[in-house]
């Protein structure tokens, strides 16, 4: 059976400078995407850890604490 890629990837990430180094570099064509297209959801880290673990994100930036609770959704 071949796995469904979606056209648009929901991607959670925080304000913090870390984070915004790598939208920055998306948001303004400075890597190449490679075709994919992504929609953003700027939230807060505690957020991002919570919908995480709703699986809610197809990508998201997560705070190390709340990786053992999605590892087994999640790849880092």
């Amino acid at each position: 059976m071949t796995k469904h890629i979606p056209d648009r990837f929901t991607l959670g990430h925080s304000p913090d400078p870390d984070d915004a180094f790598m939208f920055y570099a998306m948001a303004e064509n400075k890597i190449d995407l490679r075709g994919y297209r992504f929609d953003h959801r700027l939230e807060d880290i505690q957020t991002l850890n919570e919908r995480a673990r709703r699986s809610e994100l197809h990508i998201s930036a997560i705070s190390i604490h709340a990786y053992p609770y999605v590892a087994h959704k999640y790849a880092l």
